[in-house]
């Protein structure tokens, strides 16, 4: 049987994960809506397009890799739960 104090962890883990992905989606939305800003920010500083187009992807691949964290984050609370529930179990 799962105890009330189960249930508010778990409520707090996902509370924590979904907090963390919210930010990083606001973070995404923030990136792509600048992109037209650095794109013609470059390019009116002459910066070739080839040039500005490695600068925005390096901004897409950092905001990758801090998606990526997130959902390793919830992945590892969502094992940190389940762990608990077998434990309780035995």
């Amino acid at each position: 049987m799962i105890q009330q104090a189960q249930v508010e962890l778990a409520k707090t883990f996902f509370e924590q994960s979904k907090k963390a992905f919210e930010q990083n989606y606001a973070a995404w939305s923030t990136v792509l809506a600048s992109q037209k800003a650095i794109m013609e920010s470059m390019r009116t500083a002459g910066t070739p397009f080839e040039v500005a187009a490695d600068e925005f992807q390096k901004l897409i691949d950092f905001h990758e890799q801090q998606f990526r964290a997130t959902v390793d984050f919830m992945t590892k609370l969502q094992a940190d739960y389940a762990k608990l529930v077998q434990k309780k179990g035995k």
